[in-house]
């Protein structure tokens, strides 16, 4: 780190973390939308929200990629921040992080174009969400390998815990039927208001006599 701009330093650590962080916030949150198990709601607003945590993402990671071309102790170039292994300090760490970047574009992209595609939107909107995942693991990978300070306490207690709920909901997406939530709490509904209805019924009806 450079004594004199130590504050880019800082830029592209906290912004990397951060960009890993909404990373892995998409993901869960698309994994809970698949299961079903958030609460129901309006599903417009959940899915939007699903969009903006990925946009987010990516704005974070335009950050990152910009502090790092400006960091004056890593002297990389844009060739070296856009092309994988064609940077002398890491290589493979920087790869991973590149690769990762990479495959979460196409699903930001489907996403806002998948009305206009007809019925393929909705197939190459699946196919970007598998890839999208892959972005996950790749980034952690940066995190790791590229961050000085990734196997701090404090790191690996978050690096642990996202990991940790993330193969949680895969296994729940596995092993629950989609939409299991939303049905159990609609049978639940349907037994809470049937007496409610059926006194209901029986008031109107003697208001009738």
């Amino acid at each position: 780190m450079s004594s004199n701009l130590p504050w880019m330093w800082f830029a592209m650590r906290a912004s990397g973390i951060t960009a890993w962080t909404l990373l892995s916030a998409t993901i869960m949150w698309g994994l809970l939308l698949r299961t079903r198990i958030l609460p129901a709601g309006s599903p417009v607003r959940l899915m939007n929200m699903h969009k903006y945590l990925g946009s987010l993402a990516l704005v974070t990671l335009a950050i990152h990629l910009v502090t790092v071309i400006l960091d004056p102790t890593l002297h990389f170039t844009w060739a070296n921040a856009l092309i994988p292994f064609t940077a002398s300090w890491k290589p493979l760490a920087l790869a991973a992080g590149i690769i990762a970047a990479y495959l979460m574009v196409p699903v930001q992209l489907i996403a806002r174009v998948r009305a206009r595609m007809g019925k393929s939107g909705a197939t190459w909107f699946n196919r970007t969400h598998l890839i999208a995942y892959a972005a996950w693991p790749l980034a952690t990978a940066h995190y790791v390998m590229a961050g000085t300070d990734a196997l701090v306490p404090a790191s690996l207690m978050l690096i642990g815990s996202v990991t940790l709920v993330i193969v949680l909901l895969l296994t729940a997406r596995g092993w629950i039927p989609r939409g299991y939530f939303t049905k159990r709490e609609s049978r639940r509904s349907v037994v809470t208001t049937t007496p409610a209805a059926q006194e209901k019924e029986l008031v109107g009806a003697g208001s009738s006599n």
